[in-house]
């Protein structure tokens, strides 16, 4: 650490890329208000609130009774809003913004790290590995997610980090095993990154002394978790089990989708930089770590990806553990990109700087634009509005179909709605119902209203608030084009 510091010190452009990639990640992690997946919310915020004895939408989950979700993180979560509460921050918008801060620069630092330790040597490269990491057009918005799958991130590669500097002493080693242990309760399927990293052990450092006290970490570990599910489900259950019970041999998982391994590849491709120059760079990143795959994160994401494309479920979220350290492999593929590009015809060059200028315009409007219109879920975002529109008051709204306060398949998002306790919510199923409003607030979604939004003018009803005005009027044209509308872009109306 005490080198990292000292480069970065002597480096101005390494200094100043560094100052800008965190304003830059602070300010994603203030504005990305919301979960982008359910999962996310509620078998963590929720599972958390029902432990805390709060009112909780946990209980409309199926993976509750099922005993599947591992508890670690639900432990910490709860933790946390416990200090929360003590230093008087009660609001949960204002919770969930500064968590997003401590993960989204808990994540900068240690993917920093990680390319500082493997490119100290060549600061070149260095540059460019780092200016990957950080401003990638999807790798800050990522960093920001408190979901299991960076959580999990942040501690296996941290581990691996800490066994790169520190495995002579069986202390630390013993820490490492340990940190798998807990990335692995984080998210399980993280096991085959630790198998990766095993077979990078045993085959190429062939430390064979280092497996007792990693064992005995990762033991400890599991001890601790099965201590920590214990007290949450109140009976004794083995998570990775029943987790691996009911969505492989029962099958749960394979009924929400399955697709081919080649969704995962075609996603690969795009995460570092922006397509079209990302596919370069996929392509010299494999050529990488097939150079360095001596190195203990190649073997750790490769057995991590071919795991997942065994797997029939796939979603793209499967992939977040190993995205940030992407850049780091295709760092290892720069040279021969260099080389490749320098001795290319004067055509070639042309059209591969084509490619490279037209990639860095796209990344810098898409990272503007996830900065300005894409809160993750746009219901949250709507809700925290509506909260400070209204503040303290006790209105009656009106909601079409569901309330800004729930899923659109009507799971609760209890954990918010404790901001807003004295808020009337009247969801209206019978949407000729409006017609009869007087003096009344309305909410509801562009989707939901899209057919009534003539009949809503012609009433009165005149719009008070967006989740997302630019959404809105981007609804609007697509509307006018016959094309599909942005799902979940709420307003809020009032009809004297």
């Amino acid at each position: 650490m005490n080198t990292s510091l000292q480069l970065i010190r002597r480096d101005s452009r390494l200094r100043w890329l560094l100052l800008f990639s965190l304003l830059l990640q602070i300010i994603f992690c203030i504005t990305q208000v919301g979960f982008l997946h359910p999962d996310q919310h509620f078998q963590l915020i929720e599972f958390s609130s029902w432990q805390l004895g709060e009112p909780s939408g946990a209980t409309g989950v199926w993976e509750l009774n099922s005993h599947i979700r591992p508890t670690l993180q639900v432990y910490l979560f709860s933790g946390f809003v416990t200090v929360c509460q003590f230093l008087q921050i009660n609001d949960p918008y204002s919770q969930l913004a500064v968590l997003r801060v401590l993960f989204g620069v808990s994540g900068f630092v240690l993917f920093n790290a990680l390319g500082i330790h493997y490119f100290k040597s060549d600061r070149k490269r260095l540059f460019l590995v780092l200016l990957l990491i950080n401003l990638s057009w999807s790798l800050p918005y990522v960093r920001t997610l408190f979901s299991s799958e960076i959580a999990s991130s942040i501690v296996f590669f941290g581990a691996i980090l800490l066994y790169e500097k520190r495995n002579e002493k069986f202390a630390y080693v013993f820490l490492t095993g340990l940190l798998f242990s807990l990335a692995f309760y984080f998210r399980f399927q993280i096991a085959f990154g630790v198998v990766g990293f095993g077979i990078w052990l045993l085959i190429i450092e062939k430390k064979y002394s280092n497996l007792l006290p990693l064992a005995i970490g990762f033991l400890v570990g599991v001890g601790i978790n099965v201590f920590l599910d214990y007290h949450f489900y109140h009976q004794l259950v083995f998570t990775p089990y029943d987790y691996y019970r009911v969505n492989i041999t029962e099958g749960k998982a394979a009924e929400f989708g399955t697709s081919s391994f080649v969704w995962y590849i075609l996603m690969l491709t795009l995460v570092v930089g922006a397509p079209p120059f990302s596919i370069f760079l996929f392509y010299y990143s494999l050529k990488g770590a097939l150079k360095e795959y001596r190195q203990p994160i190649v073997l750790a994401v490769v057995f991590f990806v071919l795991g997942h494309c065994l797997v029939a479920h796939k979603e793209e979220r499967f992939m977040f553990p190993v995205v940030n350290v992407m850049p780091i492999i295709a760092g290892w593929g720069l040279p021969s990109f260099i080389r490749y590009y320098e001795r290319a015809e004067k055509w070639i060059r042309l059209i591969i700087k084509g490619v490279m200028n037209f990639s860095i315009g796209l990344n810098v409007l898409v990272l503007v634009l996830f900065l300005v219109l894409n809160p993750y879920y746009q219901s949250v975002e709507f809700s925290r509005k509506l909260v400070n529109y209204f503040d303290g008051a006790s209105p009656t709204v009106y909601c079409i179909d569901h309330t800004p306060f729930e899923t659109e398949s009507h799971l609760q998002l209890m954990f918010y709605r404790r901001a807003a306790p004295d808020m009337k919510l009247v969801e209206m199923h019978n949407q000729d119902s409006i017609r009869y409003l007087k003096n009344a607030w309305l909410a509801t979604t562009y989707n939901d209203a899209k057919e009534k939004l003539p009949l809503l003018d012609s009433l009165g009803f005149k719009p008070q608030l967006y989740s997302s005005t630019p959404l809105w009027h981007v609804n609007q044209w697509l509307q006018s084009k016959d094309i599909g509308t942005i799902n979940n872009i709420w307003v809020l109306y009032k009809k004297e």
